[in-house]
């Protein structure tokens, strides 16, 4: 395969940065991100980049917030009684908590406060270590501890890089046919693939470009 088009596998190295020169992440060509084209599963302003590019192809792009990772929003902060959090066990300055979403309902809603929050969160026995659900990277809503107080904790839904208008130095490094399961699932299947170490390492953007599929969501983080 010589060109990205919809539903193909796709895998690129990249450096990401700020408007202001400063790198934010770096993904080496020996360890490319890969993902499906076509599927909304990473940042729109990023994939409608990549469309009709070719193997082995270097480009820059810049990417506005509202096609990337979305604006930073206020409401997405909320100030949660620490007790609450009392399950949890250690809790840390960087920490995610995973929320999951009522199966019923189709898009992840935002709580409205700190009882929504708690109601909400992911405490199963398969969490990994940092709060996050091990078992897909499927995460409805991931809220990241900015500050411990003395009896509550601030937490932020927002992406570390909501609100940033970035630039993408992207190569293309690989271009194939997915699977059937690939095709199935829209995401690289687990196991097999050189690169699964990385992408089970990171939310890299994501998880989500996107660290959710509204990825303003999590699939690169």
């Amino acid at each position: 395969m010589e060109t990205i088009q919809d539903k193909l596998k796709v895998s690129i190295a990249y450096t990401l940065k700020e408007k202001t020169g400063r790198i934010l992440e770096e993904v080496p060509a020996s360890h490319p991100f890969t993902y499906i084209h076509g599927f909304n599963n990473i940042i729109p302003g990023l994939e409608d980049a990549l469309c009709g590019r070719h193997l082995n192809e270097f480009f820059s792009v810049d990417i506005p917030c509202i096609l990337g990772y979305g604006p930073f929003r206020e409401d997405m902060i909320l100030e949660v009684p620490k007790e609450e959090l009392s399950d949890i066990g250690e809790i840390w300055l960087g920490m995610e908590l995973e929320m999951t979403q009522d199966d019923d309902i189709r898009e992840f809603q935002l709580p409205d406060n700190a009882d929504d929050f708690i109601a909400g969160l992911n405490l199963d026995s398969d969490e990994n270590e940092d709060g996050a659900n091990s078992e897909d990277g499927d995460s409805d809503g991931i809220y990241i501890i900015k500050e411990i107080k003395k009896d509550t904790v601030i937490v932020d839904g927002n992406h570390p890089f909501a609100g940033k208008d970035l630039t993408f130095d992207v190569k293309v490094v690989a271009i194939e046919e997915p699977s059937f399961s690939e095709l199935e699932t829209g995401f690289p299947d687990k196991g097999g693939d050189e690169f699964d170490d990385l992408e089970d390492d990171a939310d890299t953007f994501g998880s989500d470009f996107g660290h959710n599929p509204d990825n303003f969501n999590r699939r690169w983080r």
